[in-house]
């Protein structure tokens, strides 16, 4: 399966089905399949807004993720804001027009790598900033079953 979706135009096909967390389960796949779907996505930056319109609406946090946006620029898109069941204060679901909007914010699918590029340097200088000590169980990565549709 990992030699079929290593082809940039069937990843690209079969990702515009998918929903976001589906997407980067799928990135996970090899190496080879994270460069074919890289490789889509910069041909068909659209295919981002797709894929999070896929997930019908997102919140804030998957948002942030997704798309490698700040905390400042996922405010300034547009957004359904409710009230949460327990405990108080609100949380924020974003829906198409934000997936647009946060496109142009990106500018291109270049920006959106380089974004997660110096993402993932960032999060390993942090975790690479104790060396020689293991961390704390809280902070070991967990295995996560993501079901696609």
């Amino acid at each position: 399966m990992g030699v079929v979706l290593e082809s940039e135009d069937l990843v690209g096909l079969v990702a515009e089905h998918l929903d976001n967390a589906c997407i980067v389960a799928l990135g996970r796949v090899s190496q080879g399949v994270r460069s074919a779907l890289r490789s889509a996505i910069r041909g068909a930056p659209h295919l981002l807004a797709r894929a999070a319109r896929n997930a019908g609406a997102l919140t804030k946090t998957q948002l942030m993720g997704f798309l490698a946006l700040t905390s400042a620029e996922a405010d300034a898109l547009p957004r359904s804001q409710y009230v949460r069941l327990r405990g108080s204060g609100f949380y924020f679901l974003y829906r198409g027009a934000a997936f647009d909007h946060a496109l142009a914010t990106l500018g291109s699918a270049e920006e959106w790598e380089a974004r997660l590029r110096a993402r993932a340097a960032a999060d390993t200088l942090h975790s690479g900033a104790v060396r020689g000590k293991r961390s704390p169980a809280w902070h070991q990565p967990r295995a996560r079953v993501v079901r696609c549709r």
